[in-house]
């Protein structure tokens, strides 16, 4: 019974504490490569003074992609769906207005996508802002180190990449 108990004051605390989703114009969802992919991704990063650490969980299918992220304390932080429709978003209410579901999602293409996809022509804008270095190549970055870094802003981020075999 207290196990039950908790778990209410643990959702109801959960709900209370997520902002309202958002939606995005995007482009509509097409897996990149054709290729399905389940990713565990581990972030670290600065943004101006700000430090930051995130878990992110992204599942790539024909139909869409899903990311979720969660602070150091398990905390759902963000979450993203992109599909037919196009892109929504909800975030935790203590998460900063600066974290920008659009922006998250021009920076994963402009890191992962391969180059001659043609969602890059569509994030050009923001990819043109940003230094990527990866690890060994391109062609590796769902499995390895990428560091970014955007001097326009003041954001750097080093994320360590694992895709989940399925």
């Amino acid at each position: 019974m207290r196990i039950a108990a908790f778990l209410l004051i643990l959702i109801a605390m959960t709900a209370c504490t997520t902002a309202p989703e958002q939606e995005a114009e995007f482009a509509p969802w097409q897996l990149p490569e054709g290729q399905p992919r389940e990713v565990v991704q581990i972030l670290n990063g600065r943004y101006g003074d700000t430090s930051f650490s995130l878990q992110v969980r992204m599942s790539l299918t024909e139909e869409k992609m899903l990311i979720a992220g969660l602070d150091s304390l398990g905390r759902r932080a963000f979450d993203i769906l992109w599909d037919e429709n196009g892109v929504r978003s909800g975030k935790a209410d203590w998460v900063s207005e600066d974290l920008d579901a659009l922006d998250i999602l021009k920076v994963i293409v402009a890191a992962y996508w391969p180059e001659d996809d043609p969602m890059q022509a569509q994030v050009a804008d923001r990819a043109g802002q940003l230094e990527i270095i990866y690890q060994s190549g391109r062609v590796n970055a769902w499995n390895e180190t990428v560091q970014i870094r955007d001097s326009e802003t003041d954001y750097e981020m080093t994320i360590v990449s694992y895709e989940l075999a399925e």
